[in-house]
């Protein structure tokens, strides 16, 4: 078995055997010398030293992999039909909406022709805003009875005068006897109850009456 010598530089130590150079803590610039080899030398040179300095490299420390759970690819569906529907809307919007309030904008009706135009509307239908109600005592004989009563105009702005009532006269079986109309010659102001008094023809067998409108001038 070889004998090993090693120089400091100053003086040699030795011999070792290889077990023991393991413990001498030697470099690979350490100079060895046995018998065999003419000079001293380097110990990376010497094959049966170079495991001594053999340098294991580690493998690469590679990431664990960890399972995680699939990103779901986001729903854009949802989103691009939110995002369509708040486009029609306002497109709704900008196509009618706006328009019309430029049109109202350019064209605005004064208060005057508003009352103008409710005016003419309720001059031309007195019927469709006059109503009356009443009732009524038979006077002794029985021929005449005096009725009491009430005409409410519901109009806003017109008032009408020389209402045409008529009179339908009922038995106890609800049968028409007769009818007869009467003039109450007074004004009825808008939004106003106005009562009234009239001296009424009867018929015989009469268990009851109807009160109609049925004519009215307007009072202009």
């Amino acid at each position: 078995m070889k004998k090993y010598y090693l120089h400091n530089g100053t003086e040699q130590d030795g011999p070792f055997d290889i077990s023991d150079l393991k413990s001498k803590g030697i470099t690979a610039k350490t100079e060895v010398w046995y018998e065999g080899i003419s000079d001293w030398t380097n110990a990376d040179e010497i094959d049966e030293l170079k495991g001594l300095f053999s340098k294991v490299t580690p493998p690469p420390i590679r990431p664990k992999s960890t399972t995680k759970d699939p990103i779901k690819k986001k729903n854009k569906l949802g989103r691009n039909l939110q995002f369509l529907g708040l486009i029609l809307l306002l497109a709704f919007i900008g196509f009618t909406v706006v328009p019309n309030l430029l049109n109202n904008n350019e064209n605005p009706k004064s208060y005057i022709e508003q009352k103008m135009t409710i005016e003419e509307t309720e001059n031309s239908d007195p019927l469709r805003f006059l109503s009356v109600e009443g009732n009524y005592n038979e006077s002794f004989w029985g021929t005449e009875f005096k009725l009491k009563g009430k005409v409410t105009n519901r109009a806003t702005i017109a008032d009408y005068k020389d209402l045409v009532m008529r009179i339908t006269y009922y038995s106890k079986t609800k049968s028409v006897i007769g009818t007869k109309d009467y003039t109450i010659y007074q004004v009825f102001q808008p939004n106003r109850v106005t009562s009234f008094k009239l001296d009424v023809e009867n018929y015989k067998d009469v268990e009851s009456i109807g009160l109609d409108v049925v004519g009215a001038i307007t009072n202009n």
